[in-house]
């Protein structure tokens, strides 16, 4: 194989190894590095961690492969959101799904092809319904912003050239105040230059490795904080590998030298949110649709009606990420409140109610006599709000008409109204609602 390749080669040899692991004897996997690579004739593990020992264990979707056991340090809560990266037949996900419980939820993420269906395959027999396992890059997950509580990975970074990118993501997908448990295989010291540019042991994570400081840095680049090394063993390369790829005289001063292999697993955390300091609260933009039509998808409310109400959103940023929605439909003097949601990791800090309070100031301030709404889990919070529930019948014609009452929320829904009071006319409200110096409107 050439010496020098590219990036994408390197993936697609990496994507072709861990096919053909998928269908070997686990057995086999145990005598390489990371299950990939070339074949000792001593068998060893570069852990000697066992998996049986957890809760969750599924042997059928243990290969062998890893350094490291990242479950085991991860702090996985009941009703956690989990990501793998590199979940191969699902080992890692299903000793963290005993960790989340029924209430959480466990994602898997592999780019080759065989091993997320022999993953999906374990997962059915044992009927695993909180389990999913999704193809796709680690350096460009196929998830959405902030949804995971922790993520893991066992040996799998080493294998991506772009790891500064793999990173970037891990922060992006982690909610504020998430963690990830990562193992994974550094380099204490610079490999010979012959291991370095091997293709072949970069499928078996060697060559593919970095040096442990500039491996931390990166993290730390990514804007993680609270690192620390859970765990660190040393790895040793056979001779009977090392003699492929080096002279006698080669591998007697590598053994010699200052290098190292070594597997760590590395915590961290992605900072906190601070909705108080960072939220901006403003109308929708065009450029808003997508992450407005998600969080109510994430929310369960109705998105087929958005497009045409979609101008009467307000909603509510943090870094330009959209974390609140609500919207306020008029209809003459009344309005319909609608799609009231809230990013999960943004809750308990009081953003509905100041979504909800800024439009029906709005409304006061228009003219807005009643707002009615539809609710099938929240009407304790909007009776809190002044809110009182009335029959569907006494609604005004113009709002049972809307796409709302008419076929997109259930027949279950509580309807629930507030009329306005008049707004107390002061200068300060009527400057902020309708006036500019010399306007003439005031």
């Amino acid at each position: 194989m050439e010496k020098s390749v590219n990036d994408q080669t390197l993936k697609e040899m990496v994507r072709q190894k861990y096919a053909e692991i998928a269908d070997q004897d686990p057995a086999l996997n145990a005598a390489s590095c990371c299950g990939s690579g070339p074949v000792s004739s001593k068998v060893y593990h570069i852990m000697a961690d066992d998996y049986t020992q957890f809760d969750g264990y599924v042997a059928e979707a243990d290969l062998g492969l890893g350094c490291g056991l990242p479950t085991q340090f991860a702090r996985i809560k009941p009703g956690d959101v989990v990501i793998d990266l590199g979940s191969g037949a699902g080992n890692d996900c299903f000793v963290a799904r005993h960790e989340t419980g029924p209430t959480g939820k466990v994602i898997g993420i592999d780019f080759t092809e065989a091993m997320i269906k022999r993953a999906r395959i374990n997962a059915e027999k044992r009927g695993f319904h909180n389990v999913e396992f999704r193809q796709g890059d680690i350096e460009a997950m196929p998830v959405s912003d902030n949804v995971a509580d922790v993520v893991v990975s066992n040996c799998v970074l080493n294998l991506v050239p772009n790891k500064r990118g793999v990173f970037t993501e891990i922060f992006r997908v982690l909610k504020p105040g998430g963690h990830f448990s990562i193992s994974d295989i550094v380099l204490l010291g610079e490999l010979p230059q012959e291991l370095r540019q091997e293709a072949e042991l970069y499928a078996g994570c060697v060559s593919g490795a970095i040096l442990k400081e500039q491996y931390l840095a990166l993290a730390a680049e990514a804007g993680f904080e609270s690192l620390t090394l859970q765990k660190q063993k040393p790895v040793f390369i056979p001779d009977d590998i090392l003699d492929k790829y080096l002279s006698a005289a080669e591998i007697a001063a590598f053994r010699a030298g200052q290098a190292g292999i070594e597997s760590i697993t590395l915590y961290a955390e992605k900072p906190a949110a601070t909705p108080e300091t960072t939220l901006e609260i403003g109308t929708v933009q065009p450029s808003d649709r997508s992450a407005v039509l998600e969080l109510l998808k994430a929310s369960d409310l109705p998105v087929l009606d958005v497009e045409a109400s979609l101008s009467s959103f307000l909603v509510a940023k943090a870094a330009g990420a959209v974390v609140g929605v609500a919207a306020l439909e008029r209809y003459g003097p009344q309005a319909l409140l609608r799609s009231v949601a809230v990013r999960e990791d943004y809750r308990g800090h009081g953003l509905a109610k100041r979504l909800v309070s800024d439009l029906l100031r709005q409304a006061r301030l228009s003219g807005i006599q009643d707002v009615y709404l539809l609710t099938t889990t929240a009407e304790g919070y909007f009776a809190n709000k002044g809110f009182v529930r009335l029959p569907r019948e006494s609604t005004p014609e113009a709002i049972r008409a809307t796409a709302q009452f008419a076929e997109l929320c259930p027949s279950t829904a509580v309807v629930m109204h507030q009329r306005l009071e008049k707004p107390r006319l002061n200068l300060a409200d009527l400057q902020s609602s309708c006036c500019t110096p010399n306007s003439g409107c005031c």
